[in-house]
């Protein structure tokens, strides 16, 4: 387990290291993968919040009156 652990912490310091160095060679190309990152996540969010209100509608119609 501590070598998972090891393993996890060197994972994400040699992940953040290579974003800096992408971030300083290439400071555009991230801006955009931000900013298309954000605009599809927020289409994502909207998609389950209308799935989810639609499934949840159609639940209570479904369920018996008492």
């Amino acid at each position: 387990m501590i070598k998972s652990l090891g393993a996890l912490i060197g994972g994400i310091f040699i992940g953040a290291v290579g974003i800096e160095i992408i971030r300083r060679k290439y400071p555009d190309a991230l801006d955009k993968l931000s900013r298309r990152t954000r605009k599809i996540s927020s289409g994502v969010k909207d998609a389950f919040k209308k799935g989810y209100e639609n499934a949840t509608r159609s639940y209570e119609a479904a369920e018996p009156s008492a």
